[in-house]
């Protein structure tokens, strides 16, 4: 494989280097792929993986420097992967709304240390879909824009699995989304796993409350991630957005999100608990904001969160997701349903009753 080679040359060596550290943090220079020296500034991230930095000259471009034990872990195969992303996927570093990697960054060594990408715009999801904090950092959004970013997101999604791609840790962290254009921006995209004609790289890294069963209690290193097991945590991101951060295996009683999920215990729709007794949804405004989810809404996540928790096949794809959520964003327009994202009395009409 052409990657194998370009990865093997300039005797690049892993070894874990107290020099290396020393000189990106004093220094803060970095090498281009013509071993060109760039500055980087501030520092606008840090994660498991590594540190994000803008690049001085250009703060539409940042960087990401690989931990120094990862890079003695995993180096050769994460540069192997990222080249693939680089070279045999270079069409995805167009698109504006995923921060694909463009270019391979070294040190003063010759040694790989990451990678460059556009910088992403907007803040996590996880500002949005919480009860508080969707105020301050989203104050001019409405239950429409919510649907607006929902749909945006979706559309890249679906760009990303028609190439073979599977995001794999999907969680409120892993997206941003811009409060005045509600254009949804994915960051962390080494960890998605991609294909080389027969050579899979896997997305190496995983939240357990957001994973279908079928991939629990397995190594996220060795696992194969299918479109499927995307749909279900999507589902699982979308419905947190929707209901102010709740996690849908959230009730009362019968142990936590994750032990719920493995059992498909969703308490919502009919045949459950009623309010207050053990499996039901928890107290607070969750009946009164499911009630305001259009019928067909209400429907894909029932059969995705409790019909599709052990048979992957029956999960919402990405068209229907996006078939459903454009008439409820229509729905909302016409003031069929209500913009408030936090109503304070339940609907009252036969679309909230079917699925109550």
């Amino acid at each position: 494989m052409n990657s194998v080679k370009r990865c093997d040359r300039d005797h690049i060596s892993y070894a874990a280097s107290d020099y290396l550290l020393g000189h990106i943090m004093s220094n803060l220079i970095i090498y281009d792929e013509q071993r060109q020296p760039r500055r980087l500034g501030e520092q606008i991230g840090r994660g498991g993986q590594g540190d994000i930095y803008a690049l001085a000259e250009n703060p539409n471009i940042v960087v990401k420097i690989f931990n120094q034990e990862k890079i003695q872990e995993r180096g050769r195969e994460l540069r192997e992967k990222v080249f693939v992303q680089i070279r045999v996927l270079e069409d995805l570093i167009k698109s504006p709304y995923v921060t694909w990697p463009q270019i391979e960054v070294f040190d003063s060594n010759d040694q790989w240390i990451g990678y460059a990408m556009k910088k992403a715009k907007g803040l996590p999801l996880s500002n949005l879909a919480h009860p508080m904090l969707y105020l301050k950092y989203f104050p001019n959004i409405d239950r429409k824009g919510i649907v607006q970013i929902l749909l945006h997101l979706l559309d890249t999604i679906d760009l990303l699995h028609k190439k073979g791609i599977c995001l794999g840790d999907i969680n409120l962290g892993n997206f941003l989304a811009d409060p005045s254009t509600f254009k949804v921006y994915l960051i962390d995209t080494d960890s998605y796993q991609i294909r080389n004609g027969s050579q899979i790289y896997p997305c190496p890294v995983g939240r357990p409350e957001m994973t279908p069963v079928e991939h629990h209690g397995k190594d996220f290193r060795t696992i194969t991630r299918t479109i499927e097991s995307d749909l279900f945590s999507l589902a699982i991101l979308m419905f947190q957005c929707l209901m102010l951060g709740q996690h849908p295996y959230s009730q009362v009683g019968g142990g936590n999100p994750v032990e719920n999920l493995r059992k498909g215990n969703f308490p919502y729709g009919k045949g459950n608990p009623k309010p207050g007794e053990v499996g039901s949804l928890p107290p607070g405004p969750w009946y009164i904001i499911w009630s305001h989810l259009t019928f067909n809404v209400k429907s894909l996540f029932i059969k995705t969160l409790k019909e599709g928790v052990n048979d992957p096949s029956s999960r919402a794809s990405v068209k229907e997701w996006r078939d459903v959520l454009q008439k409820y964003y229509f729905a909302i327009q016409r003031d069929y349903n209500t913009s408030e994202i936090r109503p304070a009395q339940p609907k009252t009409s036969r679309d909230s009753e079917d699925h109550s």
